[in-house]
Parts: C-alpha cells; sequence; structure tokens
C-alpha cells in the first residue's frame, strides 16, 4: 500500500495562498500549490499530488523531501544548469580575431586555423566549436575554391568565354 504524506507544513494556509499569488515561474507555482493541497486535505498520497499537478510521482517525493529538510526557501529556489565551461580559452579567441581580420593571412579554411591553434597553442579543438566560434563571433566565411580539372583546357575556356558575349 501507498506511503502517506507524512509533512509537516509550518506557514498557515492563507500565507501559502498569498505566495501562490506571487510566484511568476511555473515551477514555483507548481511547488507552492502542492503544499496548499496537502494543506488543504486535498491530498494524504504522492501519486494523487503527482496526477493533480501533472508530474512524476518521484519529482513530488523529492519536492516534499527538499521542503522538510532544508526550508520554505531553498524549496522555492530554482537551480538552473547551463553554466558550461569555456572551451576557447580568451588568449586563444583574441589570437583567432587578429588571425582572422589579417588581410596577409595565408590561413584559407577552418581546418588550416584548427592547425594552427594546434601548432601555437597545444590545444584540441573540435571543428565544430572552432566553426561555430568563428561564424557567430567574428561572422568568417572560410572557403577554398574547388580545384580545377588537370584535363582543362585554358585556350578552350577563353574560346568559350568569348562566343558567350
Amino acid at each position: 500500500m501507498a506511503k502517506q504524506i507524512e509533512i509537516v507544513i509550518q506557514e498557515s494556509e492563507s500565507e501559502l495562498k498569498v505566495l501562490l499569488n506571487q510566484q511568476t515561474k511555473l515551477l514555483q507555482y507548481q511547488r507552492v500549490k502542492a503544499l496548499v493541497l496537502i494543506k488543504q486535505g486535498h491530498v494524504s498520497y504522492t501519486y494523487q499530488l503527482a496526477k493533480k499537478l501533472k508530474r512524476e510521482r518521484k519529482t513530488i517525493y523529492n519536492w516534499l523531501k527538499l521542503y522538510d529538510q532544508e526550508g520554505l526557501n531553498s524549496y522555492l529556489k530554482i537551480k538552473s544548469r547551463g553554466s558550461r565551461k569555456e572551451q576557447i580559452p580568451n588568449e586563444v579567441k583574441e589570437a583567432i580575431s587578429v588571425k582572422l581580420s589579417d588581410s596577409s593571412t595565408t590561413i584559407t579554411s577552418y581546418v588550416e586555423l584548427l592547425e594552427w591553434i594546434e601548432s601555437h597553442f597545444d590545444l584540441v579543438l573540435n571543428y565544430k566549436t572552432l566553426y561555430s566560434h568563428c561564424r557567430t563571433h567574428h561572422n568568417s566565411v572560410l572557403k577554398v575554391a574547388r580545384k580545377t580539372h588537370h584535363k582543362k583546357d585554358d585556350q578552350a575556356v577563353e574560346a568559350f568565354k568569348k562566343t558567350t558575349r
């Protein structure tokens, strides 16, 4: 049989309703709503609360455990992710900027730029990382012209250009 919710909520029902109206984010709203439903006695089990809030039972269990252990402030604090570490150091970014803005550079492709970074900074980067950095921060378009065919006749090309005009 399912275990009943045995949590003591210190805040009064009116305080929780005021707090519920102050919430601007959905997750915080649902967390306070869970406390309100428990305080009013509408739910007795985590699966009932999960059904009402359209969340997983385990999520509700974790919320209530967090509230019980750390209190209301940390219960309403939403921990966001996304603090990803930069893969390209600032000194390399500056060197890339200088290299791309230099008109006399011999670099004509991202692969060559990648090799240049490897040789000068001993840093192994993913091609996609370098490509997206250069495209977003420097608006660079490194293109290499197609190779001409080894049997191509230059005189025939000139004759073709003269007849098309």
